[in-house]
């Protein structure tokens, strides 16, 4: 008791690596000291005052790509410079995507976001939230047809967090090669919520030229769970059969082995910005209010028109929305945000 009550006081804090919510990972604590920028320095930056982006996180540092010869370089933080919510802390005071100026090796000021991707961290006692990318202009949410099976929770809740910061959203449905002819597509109901859907295979490419020619010159975020091929995928958009490192499904679990350790921003063709995340188990929503929940389910809202005023939407035998086939995700994600 008094040691931790010693930590506290020092402001010390557990330290969380990239894949920590895994499929079958372990979340590892680690301690370290939480520096706060002084409040009378630190501002946030114009995008013209920017000159590099980041690519990759590590542990007090940095790589970014610099705008005047696109350079890769490895950065020190200057955190006096770098603005932090004091309120709602971020595991690091810049993410993969971040404009920021770099002056002799060090990262003195990042600029304002257009919008980011951010979840919360799995302990529930911690304040820090884990911001994975930032500046996007599409979330590409990959998901497989087989191996692992198809499932809409996650998908949903990447869709919320996109509508919730405007980011366009795209529905890969990867490893269409497994699939059978006649076998039904429960993803078919995506292009109603204003979703994008393309169907590719990572194994024999197809699908990946229309993907290519919508994020041509655009910054995207891929993620999704653990095994559903976005290593592959992004070898195919790459052409480069080196990236990454791609492990076969769990013959134990049927889930996903997590292979790629750390966002990263990759530069891809057609002058596009790609950023690989790590495959999650879960994805805790920020800054959304149960009341707010259904607009970012767009064909829900509209049909909630035709329900009484004092409609909940929440299980009442006469709501409009309960023949509709987002419906249980809906009140899933309603369910946890109240």
């Amino acid at each position: 008791g008094i040691a931790r009550a010693r930590r506290r006081s020092l402001g010390m804090t557990r330290r969380f690596t990239d894949d920590d919510e895994t499929d079958g990972g372990q979340v590892r604590s680690h301690l370290k000291v939480v520096k706060k920028p002084a409040a009378k320095i630190a501002r946030e930056l114009g995008s013209q005052e920017g000159n590099a982006t980041v690519t990759a996180i590590f542990p007090n540092q940095a790589s970014a790509r610099l705008d005047a010869d696109a350079r890769i370089v490895l950065c020190n933080y200057r955190m006096s410079t770098l603005v932090v919510d004091t309120l709602k802390r971020e595991r690091s005071p810049v993410c993969v995507g971040d404009r920021v100026r770099v002056e002799a090796g060090v990262i003195v000021g990042r600029c304002a976001r257009r919008n980011r991707l951010v979840r919360s961290t799995p302990n529930p006692r911690d304040p820090l939230l884990h911001v994975l990318a930032a500046n996007l202009d599409f979330l590409v949410i990959v998901a497989a047809a087989r191996e692992p099976e198809f499932s809409c929770g996650i998908i949903d809740r990447f869709l919320v967090a996109a509508s919730a910061q405007r980011i366009e959203q795209v529905l890969v449905i990867n490893k269409t090669d497994l699939r059978q002819p006649d076998e039904s597509r429960p993803w078919s109901h995506y292009p109603d919520a204003g979703v994008t859907v393309i169907e590719t295979s990572a194994h024999d490419g197809s699908g990946v030229d229309r993907l290519l020619t919508l994020l041509s010159g655009k910054t995207a975020a891929f993620c999704g769970h653990s095994g559903v091929g976005k290593t592959s995928l992004l070898r195919q958009l790459l052409a480069d059969n080196d990236y990454g490192r791609v492990a076969a499904i769990s013959a134990m679990s049927g889930k996903g082995r997590h292979t790629t350790s750390g966002a990263v921003l990759l530069a891809g063709p057609g002058a596009s910005s790609l950023i690989d995340t790590p495959g999650v188990m879960n994805f805790g929503l920020i800054d959304i209010a149960a009341d707010g929940l259904l607009v970012h389910f767009p064909e829900l809202h509209k049909a909630a028109a035709g329900c009484a005023a004092d409609c909940l939407h929440d299980a009442e035998p006469d709501c409009a929305l309960r023949a509709l086939p987002r419906y249980g995700s809906y009140r899933a994600i309603l369910s946890s945000l109240r």
